[in-house]
């Protein structure tokens, strides 16, 4: 066998195990983002058909083979560049009160301080009330401080709490299911912008329910009742106006059947709500984009 037919043959192992493994990712729904082995491959196609009476030229060779370095590099720098972000994420809630969604129930936010953030491989995680908990799970973090008393968070208007940007005067249905005769039963709640957290507890509290507030948050416990709801607007009565207190409190009903509101109120600034990986110190999307596109540029001008 020939030296040219050996190398042929080498060639044509290469593509085929480079092929194989586009077709792995692109089956098990990989990223189809060009890659290091997308770029090998590609490169692997070219040599395989190139026109044997007019190969590829020593200098154009090297010159993909350099790019191809160059393209690792950049790749290994961006997963670099991520991993420090997650990693100054989860270090800068270290300390800081935060919500976290239930893994085990999505509709509930578990409440409590990051005690330590922990490191293994590409992922991270945050320690809340003795239990880890992915970092992409973090719903909303504060500056720190501690949830005001359950007093002072009482006598403020509804209005003036964190997560209410505008409160919308109208109604709210509270709907109450008997455990006996299963008959449900509605109460009609006229909230408005002078309306304290406390009058909303007496209100609740007339219909049969119980309230009270800790860490920041309102729960209105069931009690003897089947279930319990809340609603904005007036049940079978589209004409009455509807607050938009339930979607501004963000209510939840947790695994008891009980609701909840978010954090409501803390001693100094507000909680912020974040989507997935949460309360960063590290770049931002776009610093890092901008570090990418430098470093682009400078490889191929």
């Amino acid at each position: 066998m020939s030296y040219s037919s050996i190398q042929q043959e080498l060639i044509n192992m290469q593509s085929n195990t480079a092929v194989n493994q586009a077709k792995e990712r692109q089956q098990s729904g990989v990223s189809q983002e060009l890659d290091g082995d997308a770029f090998l491959m590609l490169m692997l196609e070219q040599l395989k058909n190139q026109d044997p009476m007019n190969p590829m030229d020593n200098s154009e060779m090297l010159a993909q083979q350099a790019q191809f370095t160059q393209l690792t590099e950049l790749q290994e720098l961006n997963d670099t560049i991520n991993q420090n972000n997650i990693i100054q994420q989860a270090n800068s809630l270290v300390g800081k009160t935060v919500q976290i969604v239930d893994p085990n129930n999505t509709s509930r936010l578990i409440t409590g301080v990051v005690t330590s953030a922990n490191f293994t491989g590409e992922s991270a995680t945050v320690t809340v009330n003795g239990t880890e908990y992915p970092l992409g799970l973090v719903a909303a973090v504060t500056d720190g401080a501690a949830a005001s008393s359950a007093d002072v968070i009482a006598n403020k208007k509804l209005s003036e709490l964190n997560n209410i940007s505008s409160l919308k005067e109208g109604y709210i249905t509270l709907t109450t299911q008997n455990a006996n005769s299963l008959q449900k039963n509605n109460t009609y709640i006229k909230v408005t912008s002078d309306m304290t957290v406390g009058d909303l507890q007496k209100e609740l509290e007339k219909a049969g329910v119980k309230t009270s507030i800790n860490n920041g948050i309102l729960t209105i416990s069931k009690g003897d009742f089947e279930s319990i709801s809340i609603t904005n607007g007036k049940t079978n009565d589209s004409s009455a106006d509807a607050c938009n207190l339930v979607s501004a409190l963000q209510m939840f009903q947790n695994e008891n059947g009980d609701l909840e509101t978010c954090i409501l109120d803390f001693n100094r600034g507000g909680s912020t709500s974040s989507g997935g990986s949460s309360g960063g110190s590290g770049n931002t999307d776009a610093e890092q984009q901008s570090i990418l596109e430098r470093i682009i540029n400078k490889i191929f001008d």
